[in-house]
């Protein structure tokens, strides 16, 4: 199965480059896909915490926190999906939700880590900030809508294209290459097997085994005469 992927990656990489861009352009002529996609982002990301968060966290009083932020988290969400099926949707509730939920999120973060003293590490700490900082952002930035959103996805999604597209046609290259390789190979092997059974098989001669006379023997010899 290995070999066979890897054979034919060539064709996974194309089919790949036309899935991609397809979800490109029907991202940019479709804009409210993505409130689908963040919407279900926020209900998924809210719901998987939810059993994980309760069993680990022993504080009394983040146990009803995170629950309260989880069910924020889901109903963000749920309105998003509601309104990308609206015709005319409200092109800032994205942004509103989005930056609400990045802010409550590391706001939570850093009164459980400073007030509360949960423990955390670097990573979590960096990443938090960063929603700390991004959250206002998205809220106030005009620009946080998912008709902005869908020319990244478009050229993301071109540039995307253009790598595998190279890769793909790299490795058809090699894959084409190899089956060449193959089918001379096969041209070539009859013909070395009759020129084999043309020429004459010389065997070596067998070694001239010489007497050799062992001295106890030759001494009996003297004795008998």
């Amino acid at each position: 199965m290995k070999q066979f992927f890897k054979k034919y990656l060539w064709l996974f990489e194309f089919l790949g480059v036309a899935v991609i861009l397809a979800v490109g352009i029907f991202a940019f002529v479709k804009e409210e896909i993505f409130l689908f996609i963040v919407g279900f982002a926020l209900i998924i990301f809210g719901l998987f915490r939810v059993i994980p968060l309760i069993k680990t966290t022993k504080d009394k009083l983040l146990r009803i926190i995170y629950p309260i932020e989880i069910a924020f988290n889901v109903i963000a969400g749920v309105l998003l999906i509601v309104e990308g099926t609206k015709d005319q949707y409200d092109e800032n509730l994205m942004r509103y939700l989005v930056g609400s939920v990045f802010y409550v999120r590391g706001l939570i973060y850093f009164f459980a880590s400073v007030i509360r003293k949960e423990s955390t590490d670097y990573t979590k700490f960096v990443t938090h900030v960063i929603l700390f900082t991004l959250g206002p952002v998205v809220i106030l930035a005009t620009f946080f809508t998912a008709k902005t959103l869908s020319w990244l996805v478009l050229v993301i999604a071109i540039i995307s294209a253009i790598f595998i597209t190279w890769s793909g046609v790299k490795n058809y290259k090699n894959y084409r290459y190899e089956y060449l390789t193959k089918d001379e190979t096969k041209r070539i092997k009859p013909e070395v097997v009759e020129e084999a059974e043309d020429e004459e098989v010389i065997e070596d001669p067998l070694p001239v085994k010489d007497d050799i006379i062992i001295p106890e023997e030759e001494s009996k010899d003297e004795l008998n005469v």
